[in-house]
């Protein structure tokens, strides 16, 4: 329950992503929280960053897993990046599967579940433990953003483990929020052609369309990832923000130099 948002810019050489802060513990806690210094917009190398929505403990786990993978060759592709995400995905989700389903029903791991199938493809046992299989879902979604020599890249990872490009439409959005989200960056026309001043209003804009959406919080965290690096939002761009959002896709010209102003602030201290 929360949203992740992305968007390309600049011509495809940056790109703009943002969340909220809610955070939801499954079982045995079931709880649902929103901690002003939590991120989930997390730095997987010096130029890419994982979102995640749904489980907290599942993200952390897709999270650290993936970080292990990249940790001999950190500055590969985003796309070799986005598949070391998808690959603890899908590692997770196995694991999952043996603790939920396969060893309480079985007492088989994943390996001794496919030497029974294998044995006894007819069994109406085996049949129905494999539609519990098949039912299963992790109920969490990733995107993957950062930029390599070919410039900027954008990714969703989901159920059930797949990885999926979106610079054509040069935006993407998931969790509760994701639909908002995703009609608010269309009818702002949004393109990866856009300069940044624009994305960025774009992005916080979608944000605030998914807080109508149950477990979206109120609260928001926004990077930008540059050609060389990951700058994280602070607050003055934030009151920039909040002060020209009206719920509408468009600007008026001194909102927009406002806007820009900010965003050239952000962006200088680091470069």
């Amino acid at each position: 329950m929360t949203v992740c948002i992305g968007a390309l810019c600049e011509d495809g050489k940056s790109v703009v992503v943002a969340a909220d802060k809610m955070v939801t513990f499954g079982t045995p806690m079931n709880l649902q929280t929103e901690p002003p210094d939590l991120k989930k917009i997390v730095k997987l190398t010096k130029k890419s960053v994982l979102l995640f929505s749904g489980s907290v403990p599942d993200g952390e786990e897709i999270l650290v897993s993936a970080q292990s993978k990249l940790s001999n060759n950190p500055k590969q592709t985003t796309a070799k990046i986005a598949e070391a995400v998808k690959d603890a995905y899908a590692d997770l989700k196995k694991k999952r599967v043996e603790e939920t389903i396969l060893k309480p029903l079985l007492g088989a791991d994943f390996p001794k579940f496919q030497t029974l199938v294998s044995q006894s493809a007819s069994s109406q046992i085996l049949q129905q433990v494999l539609g519990l299989i098949s039912q299963h879902n992790l109920q969490a979604e990733l995107l993957v953003a950062g930029t390599d020599d070919a410039g900027a890249h954008l990714f969703i990872v989901s159920h059930p483990g797949i990885l999926l490009p979106v610079e054509t439409t040069g935006y993407a959005a998931v969790g509760s929020g994701g639909l908002h989200a995703g009609i608010s960056l269309s009818l702002a026309q949004h393109s990866k052609v856009l300069p940044l001043v624009d994305a960025i209003y774009n992005v916080y804009e979608a944000k605030k369309s998914a807080e109508v959406a149950p477990g979206v919080g109120k609260l928001t965290d926004m990077a930008i990832v540059t050609a060389t690096e990951v700058i994280f939002a602070k607050d003055p761009l934030f009151d920039t923000l909040e002060k020209a959002h009206k719920e509408r896709p468009t600007v008026t010209a001194s909102e927009h130099a406002e806007l820009k102003k900010a965003c050239d602030d952000w962006i200088k201290p680091t470069v």
